[in-house]
Order: structure tokens, then sequence, then C-alpha cells
């Protein structure tokens, strides 16, 4: 569907809701973010994943990634707070190695690759340069990121820490370095936003998840569009 088609649908279900719903809507969406995302490599723990969406939507980060290699991801809806509606979650699990595939998808779409792990060539967040769009991974609770994540990053990043116990938690690792590096950036000059189409997409996607009858709503407005179509076709 191109962008003023989409632009359409998002002006047709907007019949369907309140305006100050979508103008929270809207608000939000200038709050948001492609040029940071996140990557959950085989997160099995549901509270951890939940949080992890939790701390990435409260921050404005728009994107997701997902890599099932061994672990099915199920976040516990209620630590999300129903923050993954609110998301664009990807979900890398139909490949031989799902990690080389997520971090290949990354790169592609000009993502520099940030492992979040103790390395030989680690910097700390404040460290970590803003300027390129950034994808951070996280590994599983127990082991970290597996060794193919890290030999496939670009660069490293540590969160320092003062006392006996080896790391902190997933989640509270993810919640740190979406608000460090979100307030960061928010503070930079480097142009974070999303686009005007971006945000039109988004829009249309999340009136279909707020509107219960979306799916028929959106059967009819596009029975309507042929209609419109075969009878300027005709008159013409």
């Amino acid at each position: 569907m191109d962008i003023k088609q989409t632009q359409k649908l998002r002006d047709y279900l907007y019949n369907f809701i309140t305006s100050q719903r979508a103008e929270r809507m809207r608000a939000v969406l200038q709050q948001r973010t492609r040029h940071i995302t996140f990557a959950l490599e085989n997160i099995y723990q549901g509270h951890n994943a939940s949080a992890v969406l939790r701390s990435c939507e409260i921050n404005g980060i728009q994107d997701v990634h997902i890599i099932e290699n061994h672990n099915t991801f199920k976040p516990t809806n209620d630590i999300a707070m129903g923050s993954s509606k609110w998301l664009s979650i990807h979900k890398h699990s139909n490949h031989e190695e799902n990690t080389v595939s997520c971090i290949n998808h990354l790169k592609s779409k000009g993502y520099t690759i940030v492992s979040t792990t103790p390395h030989k060539d680690e910097i700390t967040l404040d460290q970590l340069p803003l300027e390129k769009p950034l994808a951070l991974l996280f590994g599983t609770e127990l082991s970290g990121l597996s060794e193919t994540a890290i030999q496939h990053s670009d660069q490293y990043v540590k969160i320092p820490m003062y006392g006996f116990t080896e790391s902190y938690n997933i989640s509270v690792s993810a919640a740190i370095c979406a608000y460090n590096l979100m307030q960061k950036l928010r503070n930079s000059d480097i142009p974070w936003t999303l686009t005007e189409d971006e945000i039109i997409e988004l829009e249309t996607e999340w009136y279909r998840r707020s509107i219960k009858s979306s799916k028929l709503l959106e059967e009819k407005f596009w029975e309507r569009q042929a209609n419109k179509k075969i009878n300027n076709q005709s008159s013409s």
C-alpha cells in the first residue's frame, strides 16, 4: 500500500476514535525514534521480556527485534502494561541462524550493531557515538549474548558496576540503555524523529489496534475505494 492510500485509510479510521485519543497518539509519535532499536537474543523469561518492551515504549524506541534461536519470546502482559500494542515488533525465527539474519537485516538498514557485553574494545554508554543509527543487542539471562552475536557486532558497550555482583539483570540493563541513550539523543542536533510518512503508517496501525471492528471497517473502506474507481472509469 502506497503512502497516499495509507493516508486515506488513516483519515477514514480517524472517524471511529475520539479526537483526544488521536491527538494523544500524534503527540506520542512526535517523540518516537527509529534511530535507536533494540534486538533481544533468546530471552526466555517472560517478565524480563515484558520489562524490556515497556522500557522501549516509554522511552520512545519504536522497533524491537526478537531473535528466537532456542527460546520462544513470551512477554507477560501484566508487566508489559500493554506496551507491545504500540511497538513494532519484528521476529527473526525462520532461519537456521536467526542471529546472523537479524544482524544482516539491521546492517542493511544502516544500523551500527552494538553488543551489550564486556569486551576488550568496550566503551561506556557516554562514549557511544549516536551520529549513525544504533541497534543494541541484549542476550539471554544466564549466558548473555552468543559468540555469533559478539563476532558480528561493530561495537561493544558496558554499563559500569561498582559492587560485587557480576552483572545487571537484562531488563535493568535495557532500561538504563534506553533512558540514557534517548536522553542523549534528544539533547543532540541529530535528526532522530520519525518522518511524516512513518508517522502516517504508525497512526494507521495504531488506529487499527484501537478500534474493535477495524478489520470490518477496513474491508468496507477498500470496497468503497474499488467502487469509486469503477465509477470513475465508467464516467470517463
